[in-house]
């Protein structure tokens, strides 16, 4: 068995300059205790930026209570979305339900830089977690999310949502 699994992929975009070019190794090590991510970069850049946040945010995470009462770590990359019901605000991953103590505006604020947008007075989706966008009645939008769940992009929402990715089109 091999202890050290190497993956090399060149991914290249071309940008307003002619060409970007990002060299990924990924190195899986069974010997080591916690990941390492290491950037190297000849100028700092937005693009150089927008990987730090990226790779920072890949582990950030709020508390989530469980329904045992039990207090957890949740990854914020995990969430699928956030929802507000009878004055409690929950987080809904693939696996798992959280109360958290954050209201909605807190926590619209916190995944500002996170991938979330505000979708309906009560929710806040993980963008990542978006599989399909279909139209709704009443100019509003059904989104297929990771988990097979569907909600509903109510419809002063829609423009925010569609800003966040870059979707063109009318509000």
């Amino acid at each position: 068995m091999q202890d050290v699994l190497e993956a090399r992929k060149h991914i290249e975009d071309s940008g307003p300059d002619g060409g970007i070019k990002v060299r990924l190794i990924l190195k899986e090590k069974k010997d080591i205790k916690e990941t390492e991510v290491e950037i190297r970069f000849q100028e700092m850049d937005a693009e150089v930026e927008n990987l730090i946040s990226a790779v920072k945010s890949a582990h950030d995470s709020l508390i989530g209570i469980k329904d045992n009462g039990d207090s957890v770590p949740v990854t914020f990359s995990k969430i699928l979305y956030f929802e507000a019901v009878d004055r409690y605000v929950f987080a809904y991953t693939s696996a798992s339900v959280y109360k958290v103590r954050n209201t909605l505006y807190e926590l619209e604020e916190m995944c500002r830089t996170r991938n979330f947008v505000r979708i309906s007075k009560a929710q806040i989706v993980n963008v990542n977690a978006v599989r399909k966008i279909s139209p709704d009645e009443g100019r509003k939008l059904r989104l297929l999310l990771a988990n097979g769940e569907t909600v509903i992009v109510s419809r002063g929402y829609v423009g925010d949502l569609k800003k966040t990715i870059g979707m063109k089109g009318d509000a």
